[in-house]
């Protein structure tokens, strides 16, 4: 029996979870790690200390108290189950695992049956500055340009979706990373040459030879995973990384009256069968394991 998605179907296609965070959201985050956790406090006894010149400083004060006093109440009417957990929201509270459908959005009876690459793209800056350094936001604004055009055009791009990452380097510069999800190698190389990626190619080539650019990182890598040489689960989690890509699921204007095209998640139910082991969301024999080690860590 064929897969079958635990999550609706949706007649437009959603954001990928790299963008499904406003624009805002998404610099008032990069913002907030630009700079260190001491850089944040002194900015912040900065503004205390003159607020305390300009107004009296019980008024100062104030406001400070009344903030952190409302949030420490609230992580505390969470914990002790007085409000509701909104950090949860969304999340799938079993074990689900991502399979990925054919071209017409078809899940398989077999498990991992689809080839697929992962595609990470990195950028960094090398500057005291960070995200505000010279040049690093033309480099963000060519990224965002070409995320725009993989969404817009997804189906013909091959691409199912991708998720954005940060980490922090030994010498405290911030790196990003665009983790992404394809059809196939070519459909990578494909989109490099349109005409998107091409300008910021042709811009990053014209820029670097002067050291303009010695600041600012990129890097890529590129794994393409044959079928039933990848497999995923997550367990009481958001949709995210494979599980939040969307696959079109091909309408029928055949049968029955018309069937509207769908985008449909990835992610199935893997609380038993075949998806509820590692060897069995690779497509091998789960029972080969258990022998083997003496151990059926999944026994139920």
């Amino acid at each position: 029996m064929a897969f079958k998605s635990v999550l609706p179907p949706s007649d437009k296609k959603p954001k990928s979870q790299s963008r499904s965070p406003s624009g805002k959201s998404r610099f008032l985050y990069a913002l907030r790690e630009n700079f260190s956790v001491s850089t944040w406090l002194l900015i912040g006894a900065l503004l205390q200390s003159i607020l305390v010149f300009i107004i009296p400083r019980l008024y100062a004060f104030l406001p400070v108290f009344l903030i952190l006093a409302a949030r420490f109440g609230d992580s505390l009417a969470i914990t002790f189950g007085f409000k509701r957990n909104y950090y949860m929201d969304d999340a799938i509270l079993h074990r689900v695992s991502p399979q990925i459908p054919d071209e017409d959005g078809n899940f398989h009876e077999d498990s991992s049956n689809e080839k697929v690459v992962v595609f990470m793209l990195g950028a960094k800056s090398n500057h005291p500055l960070g995200i505000f350094a010279p040049n690093l936001k033309e480099t963000g604004d060519f990224l965002n340009n070409m995320t725009k055009a993989l969404e817009q055009n997804s189906v013909e791009n091959g691409f199912y979706g991708g998720s954005t990452w940060s980490s922090q380097d030994k010498n405290g510069a911030n790196e990003f990373l665009f983790l992404s999800y394809w059809r196939s190698t070519e459909d990578v190389h494909n989109f490099a040459y349109q005409p998107v990626h091409r300008a910021a190619w042709d811009w990053w080539n014209a820029s670097v030879g002067d050291g303009k650019l010695d600041h600012i990182g990129i890097n890529h890598e590129i794994f393409e995973v044959d079928r039933h040489h990848w497999e995923g689960v997550y367990i009481n989690f958001q949709p995210t990384l494979l599980g939040a890509t969307t696959y079109l699921k091909k309408g029928d204007k055949m049968v029955g009256g018309n069937v509207p095209d769908q985008w449909i998640s990835p992610l199935i139910d893997a609380r038993r069968g075949k998806l509820r082991t590692s060897a069995g969301r690779l497509g091998r024999d789960p029972q080969q394991n258990a022998e083997k080690h003496n151990f059926d860590g999944y026994m139920e």
